[in-house]
């Protein structure tokens, strides 16, 4: 017969082995390390530009994962094992104030470094903005409900607080949300094939991420 402290113990167990292959808090991996399923860029001197630190303020204690940018260069870390056209995609972040002025973010579809979709936070400029990449040129994309020029809104992005953003994205369909909140929708056609999802950084950014979600639709 089972005590309460073996049922307790065996819910446990069974929560971990049908956690979501998709969710991830790094809390697994050790501090100064990488992360396993996820591919890393570096930095122009070699070094790495994405490490597991922890972190007392993370969302859920105690590890994050930090990426570091520099100069006007993108660094990106990517999600392995989850490859899908159709999902939602969500994280927390928090933008080191030390180095307020880059540029933190999302990216999905992500076929190579120069072809995918990004979404990206600035707390400089206090900007949530979408992007297309495609041969490595960057382009705005619209807003739905005005169909013309570049998706630039205006946001309270502070530096040294942590923030969750979620892209859902169906076919040429693009839901961003903020704060739990639907900020605005876009439609592109320039992306249309599965891809991997992950974050990025820009521009002499330090930014930590943890609780990382992806849902795969299709």
């Amino acid at each position: 017969m089972l005590t309460i402290p073996g049922i307790i113990a065996i819910t446990a167990l069974a929560g971990i082995l049908t956690a979501s292959p998709g969710e991830v808090n790094f809390d697994s991996s050790r501090p100064g390390s990488a992360p396993a399923n996820w591919s890393l860029a570096t930095a122009s001197d070699g070094a790495p530009a994405w490490v597991v630190r922890a972190d007392a303020s993370a969302p859920s204690r105690r590890n994050v994962l930090e990426g570091s940018a520099t100069g006007e260069d993108s660094t990106v870390a990517i999600f392995n094992p989850v490859v899908c056209r159709d999902g939602d995609v969500s994280v927390k972040f928090r933008i080191d104030p030390k180095a307020p002025g880059g540029t933190a973010g999302i990216v999905w579809r992500y076929k190579d470094h120069k072809n995918y979709y990004r979404l990206d936070f600035n707390a400089g400029r206090q900007t949530i903005s979408l992007f297309r990449v495609q041969d490595g040129v960057r382009s705005p994309i619209p807003e739905r409900r005005t169909g013309s020029g570049p998706v630039k809104r205006n946001h309270d992005i502070r530096p040294g607080e942590w923030h969750v953003a979620k892209i859902s994205f169906r076919g040429n369909n693009i839901k961003v949300f903020f704060g739990n909140r639907r900020l605005f929708e876009a439609t592109d056609i320039g992306h249309s094939q599965t891809g991997k999802v992950g974050v990025i950084t820009t521009g002499t950014t330090v930014a930590a991420f943890d609780d990382f979600r992806i849902d795969k639709k299709g």
